[in-house]
């Protein structure tokens, strides 16, 4: 069964922030996809049959149906940055759209309408409160503490922001994150090896009982497209593409109390 892993996230722990569960499981659902998308093989899966043979004039043989997750899974862990993006559905809908490297990550997540922009540069970590979070943290409106948090970056460096980087630690570390999706369809049964194409790139269409994942035809076989039924889809791309993250500007960070 394919199946996309989840990635649970710790509690923030920042003393302004009353946020319902909601919100926390915007961090640790990022990759629900893959729980629905890989893991064991099912039992008594038929073993993928022979490749048909080529005659001289064919085209070279596509990648063995075999050979699907594990070319995927050493093809991300040789990158060194992803674009994720996609839509989630588990106890409610998670929008993401994630920039990873290895040194940084920007991006937004919204659970259910809130929004939670998020940036790693190294090991610090900042969320900016949108007026969705804001809302959904339970902060009075008529609260002058609204005004000074309003669209300002907390970092967790921050007495209000501590915990942050324990909370998006997982979800925002780029060999963690593929770790945690790509690296788990290691041990997926697929089947086909179709032609096809995604946003003009040549790629092969592989299924299993849960769900489809669409991998580029020619070496590094990158992960580009994952559907699972029911779940989801999960856009990758920009594989290994520079990614350049820097800290906010001083002010557009959170100085009011508690900074």
């Amino acid at each position: 069964m394919i199946r996309l892993r989840l990635i649970r996230a710790r509690p923030i722990r920042a003393r302004l922030i009353r946020a319902r569960p909601g919100v926390l499981a915007a961090a640790g659902a990022v990759a629900v996809l893959c729980t629905a998308c890989a893991g064991s093989p099912t039992s008594g899966a038929p073993a993928p049959g022979p490749a048909p043979a080529a005659s001289s004039s064919a085209t070279p043989a596509v990648l063995e149906a075999s050979k699907v997750g594990t070319s995927v899974s050493e093809a991300a862990k040789q990158a060194s940055s992803v674009h994720v993006s996609g839509t989630v559905s588990e106890s409610g809908t998670v929008k993401l759209d994630l920039k990873l490297s290895k040194d940084g990550a920007s991006g937004t997540v919204d659970k259910d309408g809130v929004a939670v922009p998020v940036l790693r540069v190294k090991d610090k970590y900042f969320f900016r409160f949108t007026d969705s979070l804001i809302k959904e943290a339970g902060i009075p409106a008529s609260s002058s503490v609204v005004k000074q948090l309003k669209d300002k970056w907390v970092p967790s460096t921050s007495q209000i922001g501590a915990g942050i980087g324990d909370a998006f630690k997982e979800f925002l570390d780029y060999t963690t994150f593929v770790d945690g999706t790509v690296g788990a369809l290691g041990t997926t049964t697929f089947s086909g090896g179709e032609k096809s194409t995604v946003d003009g790139a040549s790629v092969l269409k592989y299924t299993s009982s849960e769900g489809t994942a669409y991998v580029a035809a020619d070496e590094p076989h990158y992960l580009l497209l994952l559907q699972a039924a029911d779940k989801g889809t999960m856009n990758f791309s920009d594989w290994n593409k520079p990614v350049t993250v820097s800290e906010p500007p001083k002010s557009e960070i959170y100085s009011g109390p508690g900074a």
